[in-house]
C-alpha cells in the first residue's frame, strides 16, 4: 500500500481524499467499496471506485478521519490515523491483498510531507501547532506569514482592525504579489474587508480558539481559487464532535515584564525623566465548549473571548520648540564663522543660539517682514499650550518634536458559533452554519497628554455562512455556500468646526474626522466535482454583491494652512541673502545656508502666521443646492462580481497528474447606488494619452480640451467610472511527476488578475466629485506675506481669500488658472494580472523529514500605479528637435559650471551660450542685454533648485516671458497636479523557496521557509490610500514622477528584501513518564519534570530599501511631488550601516551621514532620482513558549500554564519607511522608528497564560 499523487483538490474551506485500488500485480480493481468515517463525530460516506478504479471524497469538513477498502476476494484494507488539511489534497492509494474479506489488515496513516498534486505553493498550519505556537495577545493573523516568499512587517491590533487606509503597503506581499490581493476566505466564505483590503485579515475576527486550522497557498493554485491574484489564505472554523470538550483560558500581560521601546527612552533620558516602559497591561479572559446535539447526527461547538488593554503607545507630534513660541527664528548660517553663538532675547526669555547658527529676535524678524509685523502675537500664544520638546524634530531648533506614551484603552470580544449535522444516515447530505460576531472599542491616543482620545471606533462587525454538502452518486458531489459578511464601523473623530493648521506643527486639539460605513458582502459559491474514469473534472461559480454606505464629515469644514510652498518664492523671498528680499532687515543680519532654505521658510511663515492656502470643500445635492458646512457626505458604493471556472485533473498515470483549467472573471465598475456619482465628460486617459503624443510633435497643453464634469454612473443613466474589462480570462496548469515513492517534481502556470474597485471608489468620492464634492484652494504664488488680512488670528477664523462656492449644477467646469491639485479617474484602465510560473523539487529525506526547492516566478502587467495626468509637459520645440527636459539641463549644467546663482547679477549670465529651444520658444525672454537662453537661466537658477516653480512663472505668469504658443503651452490650463491610478505598471520577481518540514513525531516539530528574492516594478503601492501616494522609504516610491516615461522608476519593489527566514518549532521535552529521562517517574516526580514543551518562532530578513528624497522643498520634474536625489557619481553608493548616536543622539542608516550627504545632488528637470537602491535594517525577532501540563486525574481533564516571550533578545530593529532622509534637514540620515514588536509598545514582553481544558 503506498500513497501517491491525488487527482484532486477540493472547494476552498474543505479537504479532500482520493486514490487508486489496485490488485497485488497493480490490476486496477473497480467496484471496490470504500468508506471514510470522522474521527470526531462518526460520520461516514461512502462510495465504489470507477472503472479506472479510482475513488474521491471532496467537501469534507478538515480532521481525521479512517478509510476503509474492501471487495470480494480480498482482505480488507483499514487506515487509521488520516489527517485532512484544508485546501490541500490527500490520496491514499490501496493495494489490496488477496485473502477473505473479513480478514483485515489496518495501518495508522500519515499524510505525506510534500505536495505531490499540483504546482501550488503554501503552508498547511493545524489546530495543535496554531495552539502551541507563541502569539501575542492570541492575535492568529502573525501566523499567516509563516510561508516562503511572504513579507513580515509587525501590526498592532488596532491596525490589523482595517481601521485605516495607509497600511504599510509592504506589510502582506508575498512571492511579488502586492499587499492588497490578498484573498482571505473562512469556511469558504470571502470574509475581505472589500475597501481597505488589509492583508492577513479577516473581517470577521476568528480567534486562536476557535480556529481549526489554516492554509496559505502563496502561488500558481488551481481554477478554483482567484478572486484577487495574491496568495489565498483559507480559515477553518472548529467543529464539535460526538464527545463533549470545552475550555476556560485566561492571558495577561504585565508592564513589569517590558523593555522600554527604543526611541521612548531616548526621549526620557533627553528630557532627563525616568527610562520607563510604557504601561502594558492587557488581559484575556474566554472559554469554548462543543459537543453533539445528537449524537452522530448534529454537533455544536461555541467560543466567547474578550481582550480589555490598557496601555500606552509611544507617539510623535510635531512641537514649536521653547524659543520658537517665544518669537525666536533660528537658522543656519551661510559661513559658519559668522555666527559664533550666543544669546538671542525672545518676547519674555533669553535663548541660547548653537554656534553656526543665528537667532532671529522678534524684532529682527519684524524688520524683514515686509508688514514690519513680526511674529505673530497670536500664534505665539496658541503655540504655548504645547508641551515642550524631547526630540530634534524636523530642523532641531524650531520646529521639533514630542514624543511621549499615550494612554491607550480598547476593548474587544468575540463570538464564535458553529452547527454541524448530518441529513441522512449514509452522510450524503450535510450542512453547517457558522455566525461570527464581534463588539469592539477601539480608542485612539490623544494628541496631546492629558486630553481625550483623538478618536473613538466601535465594530459591530457580523457575519455567517451556510453550508450544503451533497454527494449526488459515486461519483459527482455538489457543494454550496452562502454566506454575508459585514463590517459595522463607527468612527468618532473631534472634528466639529473650521480650522487652522500650521504646517509640520500638529494641531494642538485634533482634527479628526467622523465617519460611519458598513460593507455587507453577499457571498454565492457552488461547485460541482465528477470523477470521470481518470479525470477530476470541477465546474465552479463565486458570487459577490458589495454595497457600501457610508457618512464622513473629512471635508465638510473649510480650512486654512500655513503653507510655504504656496506663497512666491515657495517662502524664500523674505531669506536674509535673498536677493529678492528688499527688506532692511534681510541685510542685517548674517546669509542663510543654501543648505536651510527650506528650514527657514517652513520656519518663517509659521512664526508670522501666514494663512497662505485656503480651502474650500463645497457638497452639493443632485439637484445643485448646498449642503451646509458641516453636514456628513452620505455615499453608498457597490459593486457585483462574477467568476466561473471550469478544471480538469487528469490521472495519466499513477505517478504523472496534469491539471488543467481556466478561470473567468468579471466584476463591475464600482457605482453609487443614489446617483452621487460624477465623472470628466471626456476619457482623461486618451487626454493624457493626447498631451503625450501632442509634446512630441511641439503641440503646447493649451490645445489640449476643457475638462468638465457631469452625472455620471448606471443610477443617473450614463457610463460608470471605467468600463467592464470582459478580457479576465485566466487559465491555470500544472505537472506533478513522482520519479520515486520520495521524490516530487512539480511545475505550473497561471495567470491571476487583480481584484479593483471598492478601493478606486473611495478614492474617486474624496478627489473626483468636482460638482458633488469641489475643493478649490486660493491661487497658488501669490505674495501672501503682504497681506494683513491672512495674518492668524485664532484657530477656527477663515481668512478672506477663501474661495468661494461655485453655483451649483451640472455640468460643472473647473475654473482656469485656479492650480488645483487633486486626484482623477483614468477611465482607460484594465484589470491588472500577472503571469505566475515555477518550478518545484521536492524528496522525503527520512520518514519524517521532507524538503522542497522551487523557482517561483511572477510577471505582473497593466498594474494601477499613480501618476499625474495634468504633469507640465516636455514639450518638444518643432525647429530644434529638442524637449524641455534635455534643454533646461543643459542650461542649468551650463549655469552651474560657471558658478551662478540666484543671488548672480545679471550680467554675470551673459557668458552662457545661446540653447536653441529657449530662443526658439521664448524669445520675448530676451530682454536688458540677456538673450533668451540667458535670461530664462537666471530665472532658473533664481528659484534652484525648485526648477519646475521657474517653469510655472515663464507659462502662467509670463515672468520673465510665455513661450510663442502663449500661457499655459506646459501646463494644464485647469490641474497643476491631477493623480490618477493607471494601468501602467509591471513587475518582475524571480526567487528561490525552500521550505524543510518535520512532521510531528518523538516530540519534535520544525518548519524552516528560505527565500532568495529579486523583486521590480515601477510602483509598489496599493489601491487604497491617498491620491499622490503615500511618502516612505525615506522618499518617493509609489508615484510615477514623470508620467511620460514609466520606466524612469523601474527598480527594486518597497517589498524587496533579498534574503528571507522564517521558522517555527515544538519540542515536547523529553521529561517524565513515557520519556527518554525518567520514563519510570513516580506520581509526584513525573508532575514535576513531566509535561513540558517548549516552542518558537524565528524571523530575519535582511534589509529594506530606502531613498534619499530630493530636497524639502524643490520640484524638479514633477508639480507637486518633489522626488528623490541623484547620486554624483552613479556608480559610488554611500555605506549604509545602522550606526548609533549618530544623528542628534539617535540612529542613522548611514555609516557616516555626512559623507552620505556628499554623495548625493538635487535633480534636474526630468529626473526622478535614485529608487530603492538604498538598504537599511531588516527585521528580527526569536519569540518562545514554555508550557506544561497538568493530568487532574479525571479522564482527559487538565490544566495547561504558559509563558510567551517576544523578541527573546530585545532587539531593535529600525524601520526604513521612518526616516529623515531630507538633504536640506539637519537630521538627514536619521532613523525615527522601529519594527515593531509587542504591540508597537516595547522591546521585548511577556505573556502567561493558565487554561483548563476537558
Amino acid at each position: 500500500m503506498a500513497a501517491a499523487a491525488p487527482p484532486l483538490r477540493a472547494q476552498s474551506g474543505t479537504a479532500s481524499i482520493g486514490g487508486r485500488v489496485t490488485d497485488p500485480l497493480g490490476a486496477i480493481l473497480p467496484g471496490a467499496a470504500v468508506t471514510i468515517t470522522s474521527a470526531a463525530t462518526a460520520a461516514a460516506r461512502s462510495t465504489v471506485t470507477n472503472a479506472s478504479g479510482l475513488f474521491q471524497f471532496t467537501a469534507l469538513p478538515p480532521g481525521v478521519y479512517g478509510l476503509t477498502v474492501s471487495l470480494m476476494g480480498f482482505r480488507t484494507a483499514r487506515f487509521e490515523g488520516l489527517a485532512l488539511r484544508v485546501d490541500t489534497p490527500a490520496t491514499q492509494d490501496v493495494q489490496l491483498a488477496v485473502g477473505k474479506m473479513d480478514e483485515a489488515v489496518t495501518v495508522v496513516a500519515e499524510g505525506g510531507l510534500i505536495n505531490t498534486t499540483d504546482a501550488s505553493l503554501g503552508n498547511t498550519m493545524s489546530e495543535e501547532t496554531i495552539r502551541s505556537l507563541p502569539v501575542e495577545a492570541r492575535n492568529v493573523v502573525h501566523l499567516l506569514s509563516l510561508q516562503p516568499g511572504a513579507i513580515f512587517v509587525p501590526k498592532s491590533p488596532t491596525q490589523l482592525q482595517n481601521t485605516t487606509n495607509d497600511i504599510d503597503p509592504r506589510y502582506g506581499a508575498v512571492s511579488g504579489a502586492r499587499a492588497d490581493q490578498q484573498n482571505v476566505t473562512l469556511d469558504g466564505i470571502d470574509v475581505n474587508d472589500p475597501q481597505l483590503q488589509a492583508a492577513y485579515a479577516s473581517a470577521v475576527r476568528i480567534t486562536q480558539e476557535a480556529l481549526q486550522e489554516f492554509r496559505v497557498s502563496t502561488s500558481n493554485y488551481g481554477a478554483s481559487m482567484g478572486r484577487s491574484s495574491g496568495p489565498q489564505v483559507s480559515l477553518v472554523t472548529k467543529s464539535g464532535s460526538n464527545e463533549f470538550k470545552g475550555s476556560l483560558y485566561a492571558v495577561g500581560r504585565r508592564t513589569g515584564t517590558s523593555s522600554n521601546e527604543y526611541f521612548l527612552k531616548l526621549a526620557q533620558l533627553s528630557s532627563s525623566k525616568p527610562n520607563e516602559a510604557p504601561k502594558l497591561d492587557k488581559n484575556i479572559l474566554g472559554g469554548s465548549l462543543s459537543g453533539p446535539i445528537r449524537k452522530n447526527r448534529i454537533f455544536f461547538f461555541a467560543n466567547v473571548e474578550g481582550l480589555r488593554s490598557n496601555s500606552e503607545q509611544p507617539v510623535v507630534r510635531g512641537v514649536p520648540s521653547k524659543s520658537f513660541r517665544d518669537g525666536v527664528l533660528m537658522y543656519r548660517c551661510s559661513v559658519a564663522a559668522e555666527c559664533p553663538g550666543g544669546t538671542v532675547r525672545g518676547f519674555s526669555d533669553t535663548h541660547t543660539v548653537q554656534p553656526g547658527w543665528y537667532g532671529l529676535s522678534p524684532a529682527q524678524i519684524a524688520a524683514i517682514d515686509p508688514l514690519g509685523i513680526g511674529p505673530s502675537l497670536a500664534a505665539s500664544q496658541y503655540f504655548k499650550q504645547y508641551p515642550l520638546p524631547n526630540e530634534p524634530g524636523l530642523d532641531g531648533n524650531n520646529i521639533m518634536d514630542f514624543r511621549f506614551a499615550a494612554p491607550v484603552k480598547n476593548d474587544f470580544r468575540t463570538y464564535v458559533l458553529r452547527l454541524d449535522a448530518k441529513l441522512d444516515e449514509a452522510g450524503s447530505h450535510n450542512v453547517f452554519f457558522r455566525a461570527n460576531a464581534q463588539d469592539d472599542t477601539i480608542n485612539d491616543t490623544p494628541q496631546f497628554p492629558g486630553q481625550d482620545p483623538r478618536s473613538q471606533q466601535f465594530f459591530k462587525n457580523f457575519g455567517f455562512a451556510l453550508g450544503y454538502d451533497a454527494v449526488l452518486s459515486s461519483d459527482l458531489m455538489n457543494s454550496f455556500r452562502y454566506g454575508m459578511t459585514r463590517i459595522d464601523e463607527e468612527n468618532q473623530g473631534r472634528l466639529t468646526s473650521n480650522y487652522v493648521q500650521f504646517r509640520f506643527i500638529d494641531n494642538f486639539d485634533a482634527i479628526t474626522s467622523t465617519r460611519t460605513r458598513t460593507t455587507p458582502n453577499h457571498n454565492f459559491v457552488d461547485e460541482l466535482s465528477w470523477l470521470k474514469g481518470t479525470h477530476t473534472l470541477k465546474l465552479g461559480a463565486n458570487v459577490r454583491f458589495t454595497r457600501i454606505p457610508s457618512t464622513r464629515n473629512t471635508g465638510s469644514f473649510l480650512s486654512a494652512t500655513v503653507n510655504p510652498s504656496w506663497v512666491a518664492g515657495i517662502g524664500r523671498r523674505y531669506s536674509p541673502g535673498n536677493s529678492f528680499c528688499t527688506s532692511p532687515g534681510c541685510n542685517a543680519v548674517p546669509r542663510v545656508a543654501s543648505s536651510f532654505q527650506a528650514g527657514y521658510a517652513d520656519a518663517w511663515l509659521n512664526i508670522l502666521g501666514v494663512l497662505s492656502q485656503a480651502n474650500l470643500r463645497a457638497n452639493y445635492n443632485k439637484d445643485g443646492s448646498l449642503q451646509a458646512i458641516g453636514d456628513p457626505v452620505a455615499r453608498e458604493y457597490a459593486t457585483d462580481e462574477y467568476e466561473a471556472y471550469v478544471q480538469d485533473s487528469w490521472r495519466i498515470r499513477k505517478n504523472l497528474t496534469l491539471t488543467a483549467g481556466v478561470r473567468y472573471s468579471l466584476a463591475s465598475p464600482p457605482y453609487e447606488v443614489h446617483g452621487f456619482q460624477v465623472a470628466p465628460s471626456i476619457s482623461m486617459g486618451q487626454w493624457f494619452n493626447q498631451r503625450a503624443e501632442n509634446m512630441k510633435k511641439g503641440i503646447p497643453s493649451n490645445q489640449s480640451p476643457i475638462v468638465t464634469f457631469d452625472l455620471a454612473g448606471p443610477k443617473n443613466g450614463k457610463k460608470g467610472f471605467y468600463d467592464w474589462d470582459k478580457n479576465n480570462i485566466a487559465p491555470r496548469f500544472s505537472v506533478a511527476w513522482t520519479p520515486t515513492d520520495r521524490a516530487v517534481i512539480r511545475a505550473g502556470y497561471a495567470k491571476v488578475f487583480d481584484r479593483i474597485g471598492q478601493g478606486l471608489a473611495l478614492n474617486f468620492d474624496q478627489n473626483l466629485a468636482f460638482g458633488m464634492s469641489t475643493s478649490i484652494s486660493s491661487p497658488f504664488g501669490a505674495p501672501y506675506e503682504t497681506n494683513p488680512a491672512v495674518r492668524f488670528r485664532d484657530i477656527s477664523t477663515m481668512p478672506p481669500t477663501m474661495p468661494a462656492a461655485p453655483k451649483g449644477g451640472f455640468p460643472q467646469t473647473p475654473p482656469i488658472h485656479a492650480g488645483i491639485i487633486t486626484g482623477s479617474a483614468d477611465d482607460t484602465i484594465v484589470t491588472p494580472s500577472a503571469h505566475m510560473v515555477n518550478l518545484v523539487i521536492g524528496r522525503e529525506l527520512t520518514h519524517d523529514l521532507g524538503i522542497e526547492a522551487a523557482y517561483v516566478g511572477r510577471f505582473g502587467r497593466d498594474l494601477l500605479v499613480r501618476r499625474d495626468l495634468a504633469m507640465p509637459l516636455n514639450l518638444t520645440d518643432p525647429k530644434s528637435g529638442m524637449d524641455y527636459f534635455t534643454a533646461a539641463q543643459q542650461m542649468i549644467r551650463a549655469a552651474q559650471v560657471a558658478g551662478l546663482t540666484g543671488n548672480s547679477p545679471a550680467s554675470a549670465y551673459a557668458a552662457l551660450a545661446p540653447i536653441p529651444y529657449w530662443e526658439n520658444l521664448f524669445p520675448a525672454a530676451a530682454s536688458g542685454g540677456l538673450t533668451a537662453t540667458q535670461a530664462m537661466a537666471r530665472a532658473f537658477m533664481a528659484n534652484a533648485p525648485d526648477y519646475i516653480t521657474a517653469l510655472y512663472d515663464a507659462d502662467e505668469s509670463c515672468t520673465p516671458a510665455c513661450s510663442i504658443f502663449g500661457p499655459f503651452a506646459f501646463f494644464g490650463a485647469q490641474y497643476d497636479s491631477l493623480a490618477a491610478l493607471s494601468s501602467v505598471g509591471r513587475s518582475n520577481y524571480n526567487a528561490l523557496q525552500v521550505t524543510l518540514r518535520k512532521r510531528y513525531r518523538h516530540g519534535f516539530q520544525l518548519d524552516v521557509n528560505y527565500t532568495l528574492a529579486y523583486s521590480k516594478d515601477n510602483g509598489s503601492l496599493v489601491e487604497r490610500g491617498n491620491s499622490f501616494g503615500n511618502f516612505g522609504n525615506g522618499g518617493y516610491t509609489g508615484f510615477l514622477l514623470n508620467s511620460f516615461d514609466p520606466d524612469a522608476e523601474y527598480g527594486h519593489s518597497d517589498f524587496d528584501v533579498r534574503h528571507q527566514i522564517n521558522a517555527d518549532f515544538i519540542w515536547d521535552l523529553p521529561f517524565g513518564r513515557g520519556r527518554k529521562i525518567g520514563s519510570g517517574a513516580s506520581g509526584p516526580l513525573n508532575e514535576v519534570i513531566g509535561g513540558w514543551s517548549v516552542a518558537g518562532l524565528v524571523r530575519w530578513t535582511s534589509g529594506f530599501p530606502f531613498n534619499v528624497q530630493n530636497c524639502r522643498s524643490c520640484w524638479p520634474t514633477n508639480w507637486n511631488l518633489q522626488g528623490n536625489a541623484v547620486l554624483v557619481d552613479p556608480g559610488r553608493l554611500p555605506e549604509t550601516e545602522t550606526t548609533k548616536n549618530a544623528v542628534d543622539g539617535r540612529p542613522s542608516a548611514f555609516k557616516n551621514p555626512t559623507e552620505a550627504l556628499k554623495l548625493f545632488r538635487f535633480a534636474l528637470p526630468g529626473e526622478v532620482g535614485l529608487r530603492n537602491v538604498l538598504r537599511g535594517d531588516g527585521y528580527y525577532s526569536v519569540d518562545l513558549s514554555l508550557s506544561k501540563a497538568f493530568p487532574l486525574g479525571y479522564r482527559d481533564h487538565k490544566l495547561r500554564i504558559r509563558a510567551d516571550v517576544f523578541n527573546l533578545t530585545n532587539t531593535a530593529k529600525f524601520d526604513t519607511a521612518n526616516v529623515t532622509m531630507l538633504p536640506d534637514r539637519s537630521g538627514f540620515g536619521r532613523y525615527n522608528g522601529t519594527l515593531a514588536t509587542c504591540d508597537a509598545q516595547a522591546g521585548r514582553c511577556m505573556q502567561f497564560a493558565v487554561r483548563y481544558e476537558f
